[in-house]
């Protein structure tokens, strides 16, 4: 995220953040001698719908937070509402898998949420 609180954005105004942010780290890994393999999560279980609805309203709440931070001229108030409101996209999961293709990296599909 941007300071102005936008996401990196290509030609076309879609978001590259998640595939710099990917695409950076995991250079830094292979420079230090790691081998990543990545692991993205399949869907969630049904007992943790409410989780997920808490996730969407504090979402929520942070991007109210936001505005009113940027009306204020609050940049560290902007920059910390905005950093709450993001969320990852199965889009976003698709581009990254098809950059660590590219990249010759592996990665796993889980079939249920992964753990670390």
């Amino acid at each position: 995220i941007r300071q102005n609180g936008e996401t990196l954005t290509n030609e076309n105004g879609e978001t590259t953040s998640h595939l710099m942010g990917m695409f950076y780290r995991t250079i830094r890994m292979i420079e230090n001698g790691i081998k990543p393999v990545y692991v993205f999560d399949g869907k969630p279980p049904q007992m943790k719908s409410k989780e997920l609805e808490k996730r969407l309203e504090r979402r929520t709440e942070a991007a109210a937070e936001m505005s009113k931070a940027a009306e204020a001229g609050d940049e560290e108030a902007f920059d910390k509402f905005a950093r709450r409101t993001v969320k990852v996209t199965r889009e976003h999961a698709e581009e990254c898998k098809r950059l660590l293709t590219l990249m010759g990296v592996p990665y796993v599909d889980a079939p249920t949420e992964a753990e670390a």
